[in-house]
């Protein structure tokens, strides 16, 4: 077990213990134990190696405190911490999580009240009950209910976008700061996950570790201090996202921001490479025998196991390894390679004015291409005035931006019986984008059989992914695969919605997409010119894919939307 976990262990047993009433002289023992455990700069498992007496020279660990931390660094467990849990209330543990109340106040409330569940605490606290309890007011019963509150926010995962929002302030402040030569993301921000639970920063500084850390706390976002020790800082935002800091010697900033940027599979694997080799790998570096080999630059912790350095998009543990070994990474694609967009105008109003304005945007991005899709009734049997008032605007815009290929396109649901939900003469001036309705309402072999079907009609230039709302929808699988496979034949894209709300699972379809040749096209579908900058997390979940260039028809100049 790693050093914050022994110091995670060494807190919980001081909870404990202050709930059972054990001696105030104890319990900051443990408490002072682990914020020294919390604060050493190399493992504490291998503090013995030095001699054995080496955990008992650090201060305020004595022979019986040696021993805990030895047995929890052994074996991720303490036999005390399970006699304590064995005698207090499971229920119980989880109100220690709650802003304001320490272990002598859920005891309190415990003993006084009989509650021993968040959910009755917060009923007591709005039905002010707390305050027959001495030392509890109105004050102190609105900060539980914040920090449960607070509780519930902590711990969910949030969009890739959001946590851009959420540090991007926090960064700038971290690399203003004097004496600090380099400020990482690692973590599944740094592989571009579609979601985000928590976020690892990583520093380097050449002075003031401490203050690095108060940088960290004083910011305006900070709702909670998780801890704060030397070389470790943890906040809880007022959004719920947690944020982890991480002072890490120079020496230590490869390893450590290969460690950290996971993913818990991967890392497995180049250790089992390391062990083959009798070198041992961790945050702090690569070793021989205790001896440090390498570990400033992530590429030599790479090296040292004989491979390729790896995008951090693909550390998933998905044949990344074998194909760093071979020289058979693929060379991802990049934002930068992205000349076209699929955009929307999805209403009438101000038609003209909103095509030219996307299509200026899109021109001015450096874009060849752009398909702008209209409203949807435009192609409904009664659609014929909204259809062409559309290509007027589209015909309009190309006339007065130069320099980009416009066309028009349109969104299509797909019937039950494969048809496609339009006027079938209403569909020869547009790029025809199928996508299925109600899918969610559908077993996969039906959605999946429908999008054949439709992708058959010999209209449908590209295929929509069935996507759900984060946090709102449920997503609706198809075999990717067949669809894929079909997509290919029929000489039609499969798009990849980059909007960050609907990227679940498109990771692994852009791996499908690309495995078997058929091309990806990213679209940002905005409706604003301020929203084309969306694309760049389709382009994450394309790399996290293993898609390249020639895998996406947004590099092409000039793709072609043919009918099959």
């Amino acid at each position: 077990m790693d050093n914050e976990g022994v110091a995670g262990v060494l807190e919980q047993l001081a909870d404990l213990l202050e709930i059972e009433g054990a001696s105030p002289f104890r319990v900051r023992a443990y408490r002072g134990a682990a914020r020294t455990v919390g604060a050493l700069a190399s493992p504490v498992g291998a503090l013995p190696e030095r001699g054995p007496g080496a955990l008992e020279e650090l201060p305020g660990i004595g022979k019986d405190l040696a021993g805990k931390i030895r047995e929890i660094a052994a074996t991720g467990e303490l036999g005390l911490l399970h006699e304590l849990k064995e005698r207090t209330p499971e229920s119980l543990l989880g109100l220690l999580d709650i802003t304001g109340l320490g272990p002598k106040r859920a005891k309190a409330i415990y003993e006084g009240l009989g509650i021993d569940t968040i959910d009755a605490l917060e009923k007591a606290a709005r039905e002010g009950r707390l305050r027959s309890l001495k030392g509890v007011g109105p004050k102190l019963e609105a900060q539980i209910l914040e920090g449960i509150a607070a509780r519930a926010r902590r711990g969910k995962r949030i969009l890739l976008s959001d946590a851009d929002a959420e540090i991007a302030p926090i960064l700038e402040r971290l690399r203003g700061a004097a004496h600090v030569s380099a400020v990482e993301v690692a973590g599944s921000y740094r592989r571009r996950k579609d979601t985000v639970g928590d976020v690892d920063i990583l520093v380097t500084t050449d002075d003031g570790a401490k203050e690095i850390g108060k940088l960290l706390t004083s910011y305006a976002g900070v709702e909670r201090v998780l801890a704060d020790g030397e070389t470790r800082t943890s906040v809880a935002l007022r959004s719920g996202l947690q944020v982890d800091l991480r002072v890490v010697p120079k020496e230590s900033f490869g390893a450590a921001m290969h460690y950290f940027t996971g993913s818990k599979a991967h890392n497995i694997a180049i250790r089992m490479l390391g062990v083959r080799k009798k070198l041992k790998i961790n945050e702090y570096g690569v070793f021989d025998d205790g001896t440090r080999l390498s570990g400033e630059r992530e590429e030599d912790v790479f090296g040292s196991v004989g491979l390729a350095f790896v995008p951090p998009e693909l550390r998933e543990d998905r044949g990344e390894i074998d194909a760093a070994r071979e020289g058979k990474l693929p060379k991802l694609c990049s934002q930068n390679d992205l000349v076209g967009d699929v955009v929307d105008v999805p209403t009438s109003e101000h038609m003209d004015e909103r095509v030219t304005s996307l299509v200026t945007a899109c021109r001015d991005r450096g874009y060849s291409f752009v398909v702008v899709l209209g409203p949807r009734e435009m192609v409904a049997a009664d659609g014929e005035s909204v259809r062409r008032k559309f290509l007027r605007s589209v015909a309009h815009a190309a006339a007065h931006v130069k320099g980009i290929a416009v066309h028009p396109g349109v969104t299509v649901g797909v019937r039950d019986n494969g048809d496609l939900d339009a006027e079938s003469d209403a569909l020869a001036d547009f790029i025809v984008r199928a996508e299925l309705s109600n899918a969610s309402a559908l077993e996969e072999k039906e959605r999946t059989g429908r999008l054949i079907t439709a992708i058959d009609k010999g209209q449908v230039h590209i295929v929509a992914r069935p996507t759900a709302v984060f946090q709102k929808e449920k997503l609706a699988q198809v075999d990717a695969e067949a669809i894929a496979k079909f997509a290919k034949k029929c000489r039609a894209f499969l798009e990849l919605d980059a909007r960050p709300d609907r990227l679940a699972s498109a990771d692994g379809y852009a791996r499908v997409a690309r495995d078997i040749g058929t091309k990806l096209l990213l679209a940002s579908h905005a409706t604003t010119p301020d929203e084309l900058g969306l694309v760049r997390y389709g382009v994450d979940q394309a790399r996290r894919g293993w898609c390249e260039a020639k895998d996406v028809a947004n590099t092409d100049k000039a793709p072609r939307f043919v009918k099959p």
